[in-house]
C-alpha cells in the first residue's frame, strides 16, 4: 500500500491517511452573517468531509469581531460553536479529523498593512482573541486548529523582520517576534490536553536559514503540527535541484523537514496523489494538502482511489476560484455530466 495511505499518530490523534484538504476561501459563496458559516458554505465542506480524507483544515475564521473582513466566518463566541461542531461531526462520520484554522483578520502586508502601530497592551489582547478562539473549537469537537501564520497575514507579519518594527518584547531577533504565539500556545496548553493539536501555517521568509530556525523555535515552544507555504516576501526563487520536481514552496517544506522532529505538511501544486505519495515515500514531508484538486472535485479523494495520476484542477493560467467557484471550467464540466 502506498505510504500516502498510512495512518500517523500525532499526541491522541490518529489521522486515517496524510491526505489534506487545505485551507482554501471560497470566493462566490455566500459566507453567512455574524461569523457563522452559511448553509451553502457548510454543504460545500460536507461533501468533501464524506470522502476520507485524513485532515480537513477550514478557511480562516476570525478569532475578533473587531477583524472582520467581508465574506468571514468567526470563532470569538459561542454562537459559533454550533456550526464547527457540525463540521466535525460531519467528517468524524468517514474518520476524516477536523482543523479549524484561526487568524486575526483585516491585516495583510500585501494590501500595505501594518502591525507597527499595536502597542503591547493591544498584542496581548490579541493573544487574549487566539486563546478564546482554540477553547471554542475545542468544545466544538474540534480535533485540533491550525494558526495562520503565512501569506502575509497578521501572525505572519508579526514574525518577519521585514514587517515586525516593534518596540516591544514582541519583536526584535526571532525568539522576540515569535513570543505571541509562544504565548497564545502556552495559555492555550493549560485547557488542550493531548487529544487537540495546536499546528501552525508557517510563511516563508526572506531566507531557507531562517525558515529552518522558525521551524525550530516553532517546535520547542510547543507547536505540535508545522505546515509551510508562501508568506514574506510574496515571490522567493530558491535554486531547486533539477531532479526536485516541485515547486519552490515544497522544496521549503521538505528541506525545514530534515531539521525538526515534529510533523510537518507541504503544500502547493502537487496536484496527485501519486506526486503526494512521492513526498511522503522520500521522507519529504509526514502529509500532502491539496488546495485546487478539492475545488475541482469534491470527490478528489475517492476519484484519486481509482486512478492514482488524476487529476482535477484544469491549472487555468487565471484561477476563476479566486472571483467565483461557480465559474471554475472543472465545476462546470463536472455539473454538465451529471
Amino acid at each position: 500500500m502506498e505510504k500516502i495511505f498510512n495512518p500517523i499518530k500525532i499526541k491522541n490523534v490518529t489521522f486515517q491517511n496524510r491526505v489534506v484538504m487545505a485551507p482554501m476561501v471560497n470566493f462566490g459563496v455566500p459566507s453567512g452573517e455574524d461569523g457563522i458559516m452559511s448553509t451553502e458554505l457548510l454543504q460545500h465542506y460536507i461533501k468533501r468531509a464524506t470522502t476520507g480524507i485524513g485532515l480537513m483544515i477550514c478557511q480562516s475564521l476570525s478569532v475578533s469581531s473587531r477583524a472582520m473582513v467581508s465574506g468571514s466566518m468567526g470563532a470569538y463566541s459561542d454562537t459559533h460553536i454550533g456550526y464547527l461542531r457540525t463540521l466535525s461531526e460531519e467528517c468524524h462520520k468517514s474518520g476524516t479529523k477536523f482543523f479549524a484554522q484561526l487568524a486575526y483578520h483585516g491585516t495583510a502586508f500585501h494590501n500595505g498593512g501594518t502591525i507597527n502601530n499595536l502597542s503591547e497592551s493591544d498584542l496581548e489582547e490579541i493573544k487574549n482573541y487566539f486563546v478564546r478562539a482554540i477553547k471554542i473549537c475545542k468544545d466544538a469537537g474540534c480535533d485540533g486548529i491550525e494558526l495562520h501564520g503565512a501569506h502575509g497575514f497578521f501572525l505572519n507579519m508579526i514574525a518577519s523582520p521585514q514587517s515586525n518594527r516593534l518596540e516591544n518584547r514582541y519583536s526584535g531577533d526571532i525568539s522576540g517576534r515569535l513570543c505571541l504565539i509562544k504565548e497564545i500556545i502556552e495559555d492555550a496548553k493549560q485547557f488542550t490536553g493531548e487529544n487537540f493539536i495546536i499546528a501552525y501555517r508557517m510563511g516563508w521568509s526572506e531566507t531557507l536559514e531562517t525558515d529552518i530556525a522558525t521551524a525550530k523555535i516553532l517546535e520547542s515552544i510547543g507547536i505540535d503540527l508545522v505546515h509551510v507555504s508562501s508568506g514574506i516576501p510574496v515571490d522567493r526563487k530558491l535554486p531547486i535541484p533539477v531532479d526536485f520536481d516541485f515547486n519552490d514552496i515544497v522544496y521549503t517544506g521538505s528541506q525545514v523537514k530534515k531539521n525538526v522532529d515534529i510533523p510537518l505538511i507541504v503544500v502547493n501544486n502537487i496536484q496527485t496523489l501519486r506526486r503526494g505519495n512521492y513526498l511522503i515515500e522520500n521522507n519529504l514531508c509526514d502529509f500532502v494538502a491539496y488546495g485546487r484538486p478539492f475545488l475541482a472535485d469534491a470527490t478528489f479523494m475517492k476519484s484519486s482511489l481509482k486512478d492514482f495520476d488524476y487529476k482535477s484542477c484544469f491549472n487555468c493560467k487565471n484561477c476563476k476560484w479566486f472571483v467565483n467557484g461557480e465559474n471554475c471550467p472543472a465545476q462546470i464540466r463536472e455539473k454538465s455530466a451529471l
